[in-house]
């Protein structure tokens, strides 16, 4: 997935499912649409297509998931720097 506004609630979800969550850098899918096309422009159906050949060719990483106190810890310090 693209890590961008609330993809956290749908990361957690899938670990539940005990499905892998790998993310990709929304800079790198801009970059490649781009180069794909010669276009900027943003289509679901051409972000997926970006997103998977991203995955597909191991351009991803998979995100850190803070479980317990941990978790605490980090929604902590996020509502401390808001």
């Amino acid at each position: 997935m693209e890590p961008t506004g609330h993809w956290l609630s749908l990361a957690y979800w899938l670990k539940e499912q005990k499905i892998k969550v790998v993310v990709v850098n929304p800079s790198h899918v801009k970059k490649s649409k781009e180069l794909d096309d010669n276009s900027p422009t943003k289509i679901d159906v051409k972000d997926a297509r970006v997103i998977s050949r991203l995955i597909e060719e191991g351009r991803y990483s998979e995100p850190y998931l803070p479980e317990g106190i941990y978790a605490d810890l980090r929604e902590g310090i996020n509502c401390m720097t808001s």
